[in-house]
């Protein structure tokens, strides 16, 4: 076999002794190793020197930029890269947009949340105040709730054409009804004014009514349970009834 010949094997051999040739390489080396002598006396020097610098130097781990110039200069060697490694690190990255776009989510729902309640109970204060405001003025007729389960009254001031319905125990509602205000005419049809629903553990209820006409046209009002979407006319149980 001629110096030529050798030459490919002899430039592995450096490789094959620090352990940095791949399997098919290194099939190929050892199979030449078993027949040339010359490149066993190589591969006796190589190892015999790294053993020595092994000996004579600690153990220092290498920085991995160090360790990959060295492999990129060795002859037929190529480190092959680690893809799982890059997918455990775009997985982490991944798991923590995730999480932060949850966290912000919750944040932002009890945010809403903490928003909703604060407009509730502003507009309860509202509300009672204009119903302090309504008990005081003495141009404001109190008129009883015609009802055997619910307690309250109507507040009704037609100088403003404003009344205030405040009622207390009213039946729960299943999740399909609401209750719907009624202004009865003379002629005894109904004008929807409206529905409402109590908010739930409520004792009781407080409705602003403000029809588009006078309340002096109109008989009185009643309030029955209809439908979530209400009704045309009347079709449930009247709850409420109040005579002007």
């Amino acid at each position: 076999m001629t110096q030529d010949k050798h030459t490919p094997y002899r430039e592995n051999i450096p490789a094959y002794a620090i352990g940095a040739l791949d399997a098919d390489e290194i099939a190929v080396l050892e199979a030449h190793l078993k027949t040339c002598a010359s490149c066993q006396i190589e591969l006796a020097e190589f190892r015999a020197l790294s053993e020595a610098l092994l000996m004579a130097v600690p153990p220092v781990s290498p920085p991995a930029a160090l360790r990959q110039r060295v492999q990129r200069r060795l002859p037929h060697v190529h480190k092959s890269p680690r893809p799982r490694q890059i997918f455990s690190l775009n997985s982490a990255l991944g798991l923590a947009v995730i999480l932060l776009f949850v966290l912000n989510l919750l944040s932002f729902i009890q945010l809403q949340e903490a928003q909703r309640r604060q407009d509730k109970l502003l507009k309860h204060l509202e509300d009672t105040q204009l119903a302090l405001m309504f008990l005081s003025s003495p141009d404001v007729r109190r008129l009883p709730l015609d009802s055997e389960k619910v307690a309250g009254a109507l507040l009704l001031d037609e100088q403003r054409n404003q009344a205030i319905l405040i009622a207390r125990n009213l039946p729960p509602l299943a999740e399909n009804q609401a209750y719907q205000i009624w202004l009865i005419e003379p002629d005894e049809e109904r004008i929807s004014l409206g529905l409402f629903r109590p908010e739930e553990g409520e004792t009781y209820t407080l409705q602003i009514l403000s029809p588009s006409q006078p309340f002096e046209n109109y008989l009185g009002i009643g309030v029955t349970i209809e439908p979530a979407g209400g009704s045309e006319r009347p079709s449930g149980e009247r709850i409420i009834k109040v005579d002007f």
